[in-house]
């Protein structure tokens, strides 16, 4: 990325335990690749995660960058009405509970119909509000998005009219069939492949630019 013509502007839904998570080797890619940033380069880190679990280490992992904000809530698609909304999750999954998910269909693909499910009830807000909230019409630099397994109806809800975003990294594995929908949205809204995510050896993400920021 040409930093000298970045916003500056960073946003990861989806944040977990940065690069905190014992489970993870310490590893995140959007971690790794903003700490990478001239310091002077950066405006706003915007991180997304609706575990209250893992805001204590969140705020660890972030704990030397002032520019960085921290919300405790989740990501819902856009025919979701409601404030509130439960979150399922498997004991299995400690400590981080990376798999926690609105849908208990996808916890149980990770750890069998039969898991032990648990639950907890956080505040939600869908994409194109909270980077309303948050952002206005600012220019976002990345937008790097992990909703375990509501990743295709968020991104096919996104009104990309209403938001300046140069970069887009989401995962591609929970996409299912709405595949083709989501890959042909993105071009029919001047979205570019890019590669395999933040980091080019990503077997799970999908970058993807807007050509309107190349032009």
């Amino acid at each position: 990325m040409d930093y000298n013509n970045s916003s500056g502007i960073f946003i990861q839904v989806g944040a977990g335990a940065g690069d905190l998570d014992k489970r993870a080797k310490y590893k995140d890619d959007f971690t790794e690749f903003v700490k990478k940033i001239p310091r002077d380069k950066i405006k706003k880190i915007i991180l997304v995660e609706p575990n209250p679990v893992n805001i204590p280490l969140l705020k660890e992992c972030w704990k030397d960058y002032p520019e960085s904000i921290i919300y405790n809530i989740g990501i819902v698609p856009n025919d979701y009405t409601n404030d509130n909304i439960e979150f399922y999750y498997c004991p299995l999954d400690e400590p981080h509970f990376q798999v926690a998910s609105i849908k208990k269909t996808h916890v149980q693909q990770h750890y069998g119909p039969d898991c032990e499910i648990n639950t907890f009830v956080v505040p939600v807000k869908t994409l194109n509000n909270f980077i309303n909230d948050t952002i206005g019409d600012e220019a976002i630099e990345l937008l790097a998005i992990d909703i375990e397994g509501i990743d295709a109806e968020v991104i096919l809800g996104l009104n990309f009219n209403n938001i300046k975003l140069k970069y887009f990294s989401f995962e591609k594995a929970h996409l299912g069939n709405n595949r083709d929908n989501v890959l042909n949205y993105l071009t029919d809204n001047h979205y570019d492949f890019v590669g395999n995510g933040i980091e080019d050896n990503s077997i799970y993400d999908y970058l993807y630019i807007n050509k309107r920021f190349t032009q």
